[in-house]
């Protein structure tokens, strides 16, 4: 897309319509110099308007990633509450809705976010590459170019440290899941036999997932994707947690 937009830029197409501007009769000289820049303002923002479709997709993604790792953090500091008061089987079942939700986000969306990681890392090469190699011959080029690599590069940091803090909150929950048989002796057996047939692999964010190693049930893809969207996912998660 950058390369559609910067060839369209430095293309004939808007010298043509300004020197269209520029030849009328009607209008005064100074006019047409402000509506000439005008115009070179409008064909920007229009692309920048576009661009911002891009942004969709990852901001939902970085959204997500939050409510996973506030979840996780809440988990993380319920658990010692719910280890004391010996109630092992909570703790088991709140771990294991936001575990299923994790997986089922990542078998969602994994390969779109692949896709839209690609298309940043692809748009801001050219950009930069714009940026060295292209001459420059007015302002409005040169605040597209330089709005556009900071566009893309706020994308790629609202995409991967995210993830990458969802992925660090789940892996301290599953130590804590998988240490709960030591916190119970009396119940070591059991505990560890249900740990380890429901919890053995690890969960994580990925950019790619074979969706069809796994089998989804279609009820909870659709539960699971309307748990996440849902704005009041905060207050529901934070009272079973009380």
């Amino acid at each position: 897309m950058a390369f559609l937009q910067v060839t369209f830029f430095r293309s004939g197409m808007i010298a043509y319509e300004q020197q269209e501007l520029l030849d009328s009769e009607i209008l005064s000289a100074h006019l047409k110099g402000r509506l000439a820049d005008l115009l070179y303002i409008t064909y920007a923002f229009t692309i920048l308007l576009a661009n911002g479709y891009s942004a969709i997709l990852p901001g939902y993604y970085c959204f997500a990633c939050n409510c996973l790792k506030q979840f996780f953090l809440h988990f993380e500091m319920k658990s010692k509450v719910l280890i004391a008061r010996h109630d092992y089987q909570r703790i088991l079942k709140i771990y294991k809705e936001i575990n299923e939700t994790m997986m089922m986000m990542d078998n969602l969306i994994s390969l779109p976010i692949l896709l839209s990681v690609i298309n940043i890392l692809v748009t801001l090469f050219w950009y930069g590459y714009c940026s060295v190699f292209v001459q420059i011959d007015n302002n409005v080029l040169g605040i597209f170019i330089s709005g556009g690599l900071v566009q893309y590069f706020v994308l790629l940091m609202i995409t991967l440290p995210p993830s990458a803090a969802a992925n660090q909150a789940a892996a301290t929950a599953r130590e804590i899941v998988l240490s709960l048989p030591g916190w119970f002796p009396k119940r070591y057996s059991i505990i560890k036999l249900l740990v380890c047939r429901r919890f053995q692999p690890k969960t994580a964010l990925t950019l790619w997932e074979n969706v069809s190693n796994r089998q989804i049930d279609a009820h909870q893809c659709y539960s699971h994707s309307n748990f996440i969207w849902n704005c009041g996912w905060h207050s529901r998660k934070c009272s079973e947690f009380r």
